[in-house]
């Protein structure tokens, strides 16, 4: 993305999760029209592939996004749907130590194809038999149906009712969009990716779980000082809105979800 006026010989250089894009394009937009510096943005294209309900396979499984970007190595900074990514690459020596900022939270959800075939309203809906049930092993969404069934104590009958193990947010969009499935485990925030072909239901608070979407430095980023300044301005009130516009919320505690950014 480089607006007109911008310095094209200062740009920052950032990869992120499809699923993280569009208010980061918008971000983006803001900061190079009130700075002059130009903001390339990639998007993950191994296993976020618009139209492909890709299904994990043991090779599949490992190959997430911090390895798409390794292999690149032309990037300045990351954005992870969930700290744990970042976490991850720290330890893997992709993220730099110590260069991480929070920008909003996720909250989860039920995904639904549009019209909600089955009437799926509520978590014990999905633990009924012969419901069948997406969740993804891959990247933002890995392990979000555990932490969400297991306070309701449903993780067994739900786990009964897993038939597809999709490879990142991509790909369980799809595959509910395409009826492979009659629900997935999502965020409330996939409401804006394909609002003809899903639907969203919203858990109530004693289910809702967060993950935070954060940026990172790269161990290979060519410029830390210019790579921080737009680190900073995506905390900012101006870059978060822009978050909070396309259902993300601000990280608050417990009782506190639905509160304040979250409808937005």
């Amino acid at each position: 993305m480089l607006v007109s006026g911008t310095d094209n010989s200062r740009v920052v250089k950032i990869f992120t999760a499809r699923a993280c894009a569009k208010p980061l394009e918008d971000a983006a937009r803001i900061f190079e029209n009130e700075t002059g510096i130009a903001v390339e943005i990639s998007m993950c294209g191994r296993h976020c592939v618009p139209g492909e309900a890709e299904e994990a396979t043991a090779q599949g499984g490992s190959d997430d996004f911090l390895t798409e970007i390794a292999d690149m190595a032309i990037h300045d900074l990351a954005i992870g749907g969930a700290e744990y990514l970042l976490d991850d690459g720290e330890v893997r020596g992709i993220i730099r130590k110590g260069e991480r900022r929070l920008i909003a939270c996720r909250v989860s959800a039920l995904i639904v194809p549009a019209g909600n075939p089955l009437g799926i309203r509520t978590l014990s809906d999905v633990a009924q038999p012969g419901v069948r049930v997406a969740v993804s092993v891959l990247d933002c969404l890995k392990g979000l149906w555990e932490d969400v069934c297991a306070r309701q104590g449903l993780l067994d009958a739900v786990r009964r009712n897993i038939v597809f193990h999709a490879n990142g947010c991509v790909a369980i969009i799809e595959a509910v969009a395409q009826k492979k499935v009659d629900v997935g485990f999502g965020w409330s925030a996939f409401r804006h990716l394909d609002p003809d072909r899903i639907e969203i239901i919203s858990l109530p608070g004693d289910q809702v779980v967060q993950r935070g979407t954060g940026v990172g430095m790269l161990a290979f980023c060519k410029d830390p000082e210019l790579a921080r300044q737009f680190m900073d301005f995506l905390t900012t009130l101006s870059a978060r809105s822009c978050y909070y516009k396309y259902g993300w919320v601000e990280c608050r505690g417990r009782g506190q979800e639905n509160t304040c950014a979250a409808n937005k």
